[in-house]
């Protein structure tokens, strides 16, 4: 499996390649982002690099930071960046990361479960406070 190699070290894959590997499930992620599966990495005993490149999903963060809100009530975009960025994806850049970030909490404020208050640097999270019956 020489395309599989290839994948390990990070070298880009041809379109026969890529796809032969995603149709027998040996590959996840998308393009140029691709890693191997769970199952490849139990195999090749590489279980913390293939945790460490898929990182944490959307829904573990957004169970963090409902735990930091309850916790201290209050929260900064730095505490969440100190909380969640080294936790996601080392497939990702910074850039990336932090792109994350904005859309996760974005994300959270439409569902109504954090609101904002203040604008810029000063900002601050919290949980909404469920409406009056």
């Amino acid at each position: 499996m020489v395309a599989l190699d290839k994948v390990q070290k990070g070298r880009p894959l041809s379109d026969s390649e890529f796809n032969s590997l995603k149709r027998q499930k040996l590959i996840e992620g998308r393009r140029p982002n691709i890693h191997v599966s769970a199952n490849v990495a139990a195999a090749t005993e590489t279980s913390v690099d293939y945790l460490k490149k898929r990182g944490m999903d959307k829904q573990w963060c957004w169970g963090r930071v409902v735990e930091l809100l309850e916790m201290q009530t209050t929260a900064t975009k730095s505490d969440f960046r100190k909380l969640l960025l080294e936790k996601l994806s080392d497939a990702r850049t910074a850039k990336q990361k932090e792109v994350f970030l904005t859309n996760l909490l974005q994300e959270m404020r439409r569902n109504g479960v954090i609101e904002k208050t203040g604008w810029g640097a000063g900002s601050k999270w919290q949980l909404c406070l469920p409406e009056p019956e």
